[in-house]
């Protein structure tokens, strides 16, 4: 039995990503998200004893979330208004526990392309000692990964404007530890520009060393190297 599972939530790539669209062209949007969640899944792939399951509408994430190794579902019938990504995530936590239960659940953003596998075992060590914590994104205000590390309730997310502090009302608690790639999820161009200066993996890397002349910030900047090994190029180019 695994001892945790991942659970990644994405959008329809029409839907994605909305801020990046003054800078960026939508099939470029969409070529980044698909390499962002590319990075996501291999640095959450690589965390000790754990399985992955992306939750989407969308058959090019699916076909990238299987290629990359990761387990699909579909979207549940969608919920009214913003709920939609708790109520996915809700009846994904369900399926996983139906089929190990009392297993540890992360609900974790798909654009985090600077995670490394280190930050989220760090962030699942801490949870594994209290229940239920966060980890609040670079503006304080967000929620990048939420980790139910007990059987005792079913994962309640709660997703959506100032999550952050809504999961901490409801009982969390946050983790306190630095972790930049865990908590850095890129919604603007000035989130991709703090990303490339972190360092991104090998997925995200490549579609911007092909658009970097369009980007408006300088690039490339220093950038790590990536945190796993070169991959097939997935986007079908």
């Amino acid at each position: 039995m695994p001892a945790v599972h991942i659970l990644v939530p994405v959008k329809a790539l029409g839907l994605a990503k909305s801020r990046l669209a003054h800078a960026l062209e939508p099939d470029t949007r969409a070529e980044l998200v698909l390499a962002m969640l590319e990075d996501t899944l291999a640095a959450a792939r690589d965390t000790d004893d754990a399985v992955v399951t992306v939750i989407t509408s969308d058959r090019r994430v699916a076909a990238v979330a299987r290629r990359s190794g990761a387990a699909v579902l579909a979207d549940p019938p969608a919920a009214s208004g913003q709920d939609s990504l708790n109520a996915a995530l809700r009846s994904a936590a369900e399926h996983a526990r139906d089929e190990s239960p009392g297993v540890d659940l992360v609900a974790l953003q798909a654009d985090l392309p600077s995670l490394r596998p280190h930050e989220l075992a760090e962030a699942l060590e801490a949870a594994r000692a209290t229940g239920t914590m966060i980890v609040a994104d670079h503006t304080g205000s967000g929620t990048t990964a939420l980790l139910h590390c007990t059987s005792q309730r079913p994962l309640h997310p709660r997703f959506g404007p100032d999550s952050a502090h809504r999961h901490l009302e409801a009982g969390a608690l946050a983790v306190e530890a630095h972790l930049p790639g865990l908590r850095l999820d890129v919604d603007t161009i000035d989130d991709l520009g703090a990303a490339v200066r972190l360092g991104v993996g090998a997925a995200t890397a490549a579609v911007l060393d092909r658009i970097g002349s369009a980007l408006p910030f300088p690039y490339p900047t220093s950038r790590r190297e990536p945190h796993t090994s070169p991959v097939p190029d997935t986007m079908g180019r």
